[in-house]
């Protein structure tokens, strides 16, 4: 069984076979050597604990597949987060009740089984670990102490190096928990604290990463889809942020709940929806980035939904009550059908990725360098050790040139330009996907003007697929 062409679960598998093979003083000290030009470190790739478990797996279950593996580790993790909600809902005061159907609307989330086929598992994986960060907090801000000081920082840390990409949610999450408990005339101290354990949890995990990293994701030069050339413009993205958390506490002001949890409530799902508006707005149409933000939804919509199930009983609720979690169930079972078991693939042997995969690596030399795209990006080194130009972490690549390449090759209309770039980045072979490819993603714009180059010679040519050797 393997997970749909969209996933993006290829590339959690592709680091942890390098690293079972490499083992951790290999990859700690090396480049990953088949993305980005080989110019990546292999801990800018990934944190250390995902491909860490998924090896240990691996080499525990024996006849487990990677995928296998991967797919245990994310309902482990799934069962974790959905205990994880009803002990945060505990914690901020709510009754037994409410936290049951608090962790029912939540773990049997809609965007969990959506975005199942569209994900890597890392941010549901990264997400459960979080809302134990929010559990150690509240417990932290109940009786401050030494010992529950280190549990939070231990978790801050270990959440990073899972996914040092959810530092935003991390931050917002805590600094929501300390809205809805701390007393306002206690606030500024509390906040210095906060920020102190955030910063040693951050320097746990530096220790990995290396501060160069954090440098690297500043300069991205992608953020919510669109080019970034300053480390300003990248600076001014948190305005957003901090804008969407000052309005959640006029609006928590004013609305005036008592409770700490609807106060939780109200402050997560504001700040989550006023930042995934912005994005809506920045770019409707790119609805993979304004949807970023569907677990954090997933959380709020739960707890708003277990408040009022826990409210007075009324005839009409009576109802309406049964009506709502049929519904959800109902939809949940269509999705879970459609878009997780519905997507999985019984055979992967003729799919376009694994195919032209066992094509090149008959022909591909190990100092040579392929092109690819599409799904066969992310897929590719799943499979096989053969370096491409391309990988499944774009924001920490460290060559700057394979961008402009990628774009020229694929999109530009002038074979010379195509040709120089080819040459430049000493490609050896050109996968090309036409019109009627089986490729999910058809990439290529001109993909005729590489027929009847001198210097590429076709060597495959089947089923809408072209694999050209570029001849010097």
């Amino acid at each position: 069984m393997y997970p749909a062409q969209t996933s993006f679960i290829p590339v959690q598998v592709a680091l942890a076979r390098f690293l079972d093979v490499s083992g951790w003083l290999g990859a700690i000290k090396s480049n990953y050597p088949y993305w980005y030009l080989g110019t990546t470190p292999f801990r800018y790739l990934t944190g250390p604990v995902m491909p860490g478990l998924l090896v240990s797996l691996h080499r525990l279950l024996g006849e487990w597949s990677w995928f296998e593996v991967m797919w245990l580790v994310m309902g482990m993790f799934w069962l974790v987060g959905t205990g994880g909600v009803y002990w945060l809902v505990r914690e901020l005061g709510g009754e037994k009740r409410v936290g049951l159907v608090s962790a029912l609307f939540y773990g049997l989330g809609w965007y969990t089984v959506w975005s199942f086929p569209l994900t890597d598992g890392l941010g549901l994986i990264s997400f459960s670990i979080l809302i134990y960060v929010m559990v150690f907090y509240v417990k932290w801000l109940k009786e401050r102490s030494w010992q529950r000081a280190v549990s939070l920082c231990i978790t801050i840390a270990f959440v990073l190096l899972l996914n040092s990409l959810i530092l935003p949610s991390l931050v917002l999450g805590m600094m929501v928990v300390l809205l809805s408990m701390a007393k306002w005339k206690r606030l500024g101290q509390r906040l210095k604290n906060t920020l102190k354990w955030l910063m040693i949890g951050w320097l746990i995990a530096t220790i990995w990463y290396g501060f160069g990293y954090w440098w690297r994701l500043l300069l991205a030069p992608s953020f919510a889809g669109k080019p970034t050339f300053k480390v300003i413009g990248q600076i001014t993205k948190l305005l957003p942020m901090a804008l969407g958390l000052s309005l959640a506490v006029v609006g928590g002001k004013m609305v005036k709940l008592k409770s700490r949890l609807a106060r939780f409530s109200f402050y997560w799902l504001f700040t989550f929806g006023f930042l995934s508006l912005m994005r809506f707005i920045s770019d409707p149409d790119f609805w993979i980035d304004w949807m970023a933000y569907g677990l954090e939804w997933q959380l709020g919509v739960g707890l708003v939904i277990a408040l009022w199930f826990s409210q007075e009983k009324k005839r009409w609720r009576w109802v309406l009550k049964p009506v709502l979690l049929g519904l959800w169930l109902g939809v949940w079972v269509f999705w879970g059908k459609t878009r997780v078991v519905g997507s999985l693939r019984q055979e992967i042997a003729e799919s376009v990725e694994y195919r032209l995969g066992r094509v090149l690596e008959w022909v591909v030399k190990p100092e040579e360098r392929v092109f690819l795209s599409g799904s066969s990006v992310f897929w590719f080194n799943a499979f096989f050790d053969i370096a491409q130009v391309r990988g499944g972490v774009d924001q920490v690549s460290v060559d700057p040139e394979w961008r402009e390449a990628a774009w020229e090759i694929r999109e530009g209309k002038e074979i010379e330009r195509s040709l120089e770039w080819l040459d430049r980045l000493k490609i050896s072979w050109l996968v090309v996907h036409g019109l009627k490819s089986e490729e999910v993603y058809h990439d290529f714009k001109f993909p005729d003007k590489f027929e009847g180059v001198e210097r590429l010679e076709k060597v495959y040519d089947m089923r809408g697929d072209r694999i050209y050797l570029v001849k010097n």
